[in-house]
C-alpha cells in the first residue's frame, strides 16, 4: 500500500485500467489493492444465468489483470470480489441498463458520420458566454415540438417550433451563448432508466449521483438496452451543439459517489477512495453520506483520466465542478496542464464550497480566491448575491432597491479582479463566473416574485439582472429559461421535483418575447464590444473607468472611452447633469452621442446631451461615445 500511497499521477498516467477492446483480445484490469482474490464474471447477454468467470492475477501495484482472446465487443462483465461480492468497473465506458453490468464496447462504432474529423468551436475563453441547462428539462415538455423529448437526441432536432417561436437546438442557436453546460451527463443512478418510466414524476433527478464516471446516462438514451446507443447519441449531441459553433461543457462530480459503503469503488478497495474521519467513519464533506479522496494517486488518476477521456472521446469543451472546494488543488491543477493538451481553450470551473467539513488540508480546499492565476474560475456568489438578494428567500439585492449594495455590484463589474483595496478575489477577470441563479436555489423569476413589494413591472427587474450580468467583466453564465421567464413555482430545490416543475414550457417564450429579444440583443451587444475580450488586470483597470457622483442608484462607467453605460436601478427617472459626464466622455466639446441600447433592447438613435441624460427607471442603457460619435 505504501507504494500506492507515494506514487506520482506522472507514473501512473500510463497505466490504462478498464477494458481494453480490440476485435481480437480485450484485457481487464481494475485497481483493488486490498483485495487478495478479483474474478472477471462476463456474458454476452446480462440476462443469462450462465456466465463465465475468470480468475485474474494481482501485480505489486494492486492492480488486477486477466486477457480473454477473441471479439468481446457488446459483451457484460463485471468483477467478483473475494467471492462475496459482485460490482461494476470503475471505468467501464457503457453498461448494461441501470448499470447492473459494465459493458464492453468497440468505441469506433459509436462515432456518428463525421463526428471523428470534426473540431472543437474554436472559441477563445474571454468569449465564453454560458448557457447551463438539463438534457431532460430542455425538450422533455410537449412543447418543445422535439421527437425524441428529454433524450440525447432531443437536442439535436433543428426546426421544432412552438406557435411562431423557435425552441431546443434553435433558442440555443438563435441566443447567441458560446457554451452550453449541461446537468451530469455521465451515468448517475437516481433514476430508472426503463423508458417506460421516463416521464413518471417519481422518476426524475438532476443526476449529481455518481455510479459511472466514463459511460453516459442510460436514461437519455432512446434504446439503454443497447450498450452503444447512450454512447453514439451523446456524441451526436456533442456534434450537433458542435456544427452550430456551441461549446459543450459537462457538469462532473468527484466530490461524492451516491453509494458509500457498497459502491464499486469502496467494495473494490476498502476505504482508499474515500476519505474518512480519526475514527475511520466516512466523512461528509459533501453533505452527501461521503467524499472522494481526490488526493490519493489512483483517485486522482480516476479523476483525471475520466476528465481526458470524455476531452478525447465526447469532444467536450469544458468542465463545471459540483463542490469544488473537495478536489483537492494539485489535482485541478495537473488536470488542467493534461486536458489543455487536447484542447488549449478548454474551460474548467466550479463551486468554491463545499457542504460540510472535510478533512482534506485547507491549502488544497478550492475557496474563493484559490483559483488565483491557476487556470480556472469559480462561481461568483457575492455578485449574485448583491444583484439580487439571497438564494432562497425575500431577501433583496440592488435590483429591488437596496442602493448599498452598489460598491459590490462595481466590484462585479470589474470583474472581482483584486485593485488592492480587499474587495477583488481574482486576478483575472476569466476567474470569475458572473451568474443571478443556476439550477440550484430559486430561479430569478421566482426570486423577484417573492421579494418584490409590486410585481407588475417585473420583467424591468429581470432586464436589470441580465444586463449587470453581460455587461461586466468575466464569464456571463444564465440557467435555461432565464431568457423567458421561466418558473419553477417557487421550488427552491428541485433536484427531484417531477417535469411539471423542471421542464421548460415553451409556452413562456410565446408569452415573453420581449425578454428573450432582450437577452438575445445583450448577448450581441456583448461580443461586440471589444473591451469584453480583455480580461488582465491591467487591460481592465485601462479599458474601465466608473464614473463618480452619481446617486447609489445609477451605476456609469466607459468601456474604452467608446462605450457608456448608465444602469438606473430607481423606479424613477433620473437626470445626469452634462457637468458630471464631461470627465469621461473624452472630449468638453460632445453635445451629441449615439444611443445604441435601452430598455427595449438594441435601439439606435442620436441623443443631444448639451444638458445631460435623462435615464428611464430600471433600465441599462449604453451609448456610443467619441471622435466617432460625438459633435
Amino acid at each position: 500500500m505504501n507504494l500506492v500511497n507515494n506514487i506520482s499521477y506522472k507514473e501512473l498516467k500510463k497505466i490504462k485500467l478498464g477494458a481494453t477492446y480490440s476485435k481480437h483480445e480485450t484485457t481487464f484490469k481494475v485497481f483493488a489493492p486490498n483485495r487478495d482474490k478479483i474474478d472477471l464474471v462476463i456474458t454476452d447477454d446480462y440476462k443469462k444465468v450462465r456466465r463465465d468467470i475468470y480468475p485474474m492475477v494481482k501485480d505489486e501495484m494492486g492492480i488486477f489483470t486477466v486477457s480473454l482472446k477473441g471479439n468481446y465487443d457488446e459483451y457484460f462483465y463485471n468483477y467478483i470480489v473475494e467471492d462475496k461480492y459482485e460490482v461494476t468497473d470503475p471505468y467501464a465506458v457503457s453498461a448494461s441498463i441501470n448499470s447492473m453490468y459494465s459493458a464492453v464496447i468497440d468505441l469506433g462504432d459509436t462515432n456518428p458520420e463525421g463526428f471523428k474529423e470534426s473540431k472543437h468551436p474554436d472559441i477563445k475563453e474571454n468569449e465564453a458566454i454560458i448557457y447551463e441547462l438539463s438534457v431532460k428539462n430542455y425538450t422533455a415538455d410537449q412543447s418543445s415540438g422535439v421527437y425524441n423529448r428529454g433524450k440525447f437526441l432531443g437536442l439535436t432536432e433543428a426546426g421544432t417550433r412552438y406557435k411562431d417561436v423557435k425552441t431546443g437546438l434553435d433558442n440555443i442557436k438563435e441566443l447567441g451563448v458560446t457554451h452550453v453546460q449541461v446537468l451530469p451527463i455521465y451515468d448517475f443512478i437516481s433514476v430508472d432508466e426503463d423508458h417506460s418510466r421516463f416521464f413518471h414524476d417519481d422518476n426524475y433527478n438532476w443526476g449529481y449521483d455518481p455510479e459511472l464516471y466514463f459511460a453516459p446516462e442510460g436514461s437519455y438514451s432512446t434504446n439503454p438496452l443497447d450498450p452503444k446507443s447512450r454512447v453514439r447519441e451523446a456524441k451526436e449531441m456533442v456534434k450537433a451543439f458542435h456544427d452550430r459553433g456551441i461549446g459543450v461543457i459537462m457538469d462532473v462530480v468527484f466530490n461524492h459517489t451516491f453509494k458509500t459503503i457498497d459502491s464499486n469503488l469502496n467494495t473494490l478497495a476498502p476505504k482508499y477512495y474515500h476519505r474518512t474521519n480519526p475514527d475511520e467513519s466516512f466523512s461528509n464533506g459533501s453533505g452527501c453520506g461521503n467524499e472522494l479522496a481526490s488526493e490519493k494517486p489512483f483517485v486522482r488518476k480516476l479523476i483525471i483520466d475520466s476528465l481526458v477521456y470524455w476531452a478525447k472521446e465526447y469532444k467536450i469543451d469544458g468542465f463545471r465542478f459540483d463542490l469544488m472546494a473537495l478536489i483537492d488543488l494539485e489535482t485541478i491543477k495537473i488536470a488542467i496542464k493534461e486536458l489543455k493538451k487536447i484542447n488549449p481553450n478548454i474551460i474548467i470551473y466550479g463551486e468554491p464550497w463545499m457542504a460540510l467539513s472535510s478533512p482534506l488540508a485547507y491549502d488544497q480546499q478550492i475557496w474563493k480566491g484559490r483559483q488565483r492565476s491557476n487556470g480556472f474560475g469559480v462561481f461568483n456568489d457575492d455578485f449574485r448575491d448583491a444583484i439580487k438578494g439571497d438564494v432562497n428567500s425575500y431577501g433583496k439585492g440592488y435590483i429591488q432597491g437596496i442602493f448599498n449594495n452598489k460598491h459590490a455590484i462595481e466590484t462585479g463589474i470589474r470583474g472581482s479582479i483584486d485593485i488592492g483595496n480587499g474587495d477583488g478575489f481574482a486576478d483575472d477577470a476569466s476567474e470569475t463566473i458572473n451568474y443571478f441563479n443556476c439550477h440550484d436555489n430559486l430561479i430569478l423569476y421566482d426570486k423577484l416574485a417573492i421579494s418584490l413589494d409590486d410585481t407588475s413591472d417585473i420583467n424591468s427587474y429581470v432586464k436589470l439582472a441580465l444586463g449587470i450580468i453581460m455587461l461586466s467583466f468575466g464569464k456571463p453564465f444564465i440557467y435555461e429559461g432565464n431568457e423567458f421567464n421561466h418558473s419553477k413555482k417557487n421550488d427552491a430545490n428541485s433536484y427531484r421535483s417531477p417535469l411539471y416543475i423542471n421542464a421548460i414550457n415553451w409556452e413562456d417564450k410565446e408569452n415573453n418575447k420581449e425578454i428573450f429579444t432582450y437577452a438575445k440583443d445583450l448577448i450581441a451587444l456583448r461580443k461586440s464590444i471589444e473591451a469584453f475580450k480583455y480580461t488582465s488586470h491591467d487591460e481592465i483597470e485601462k479599458r474601465l473607468d466608473f464614473i463618480e457622483g452619481l446617486d447609489n442608484s445609477v451605476i456609469g462607467y466607459t468601456l474604452d472611452k467608446e462605450y457608456l453605460v448608465l444602469i438606473n436601478v430607481n423606479c424613477h427617472e433620473i437626470f445626469i447633469d452634462r457637468d458630471i459626464l464631461v470627465n469621461y466622455l473624452g472630449s468638453e466639446e460632445y453635445n451629441k452621442i449615439e444611443k445604441i441600447f435601452d430598455k427595449e433592447g438594441m435601439n439606435n438613435m442620436s441623443m443631444d446631451i448639451s444638458h445631460g441624460i435623462n435615464l428611464e427607471s430600471l433600465s441599462v442603457n449604453v451609448y456610443k461615445i467619441g471622435e466617432a460619435y460625438g459633435l
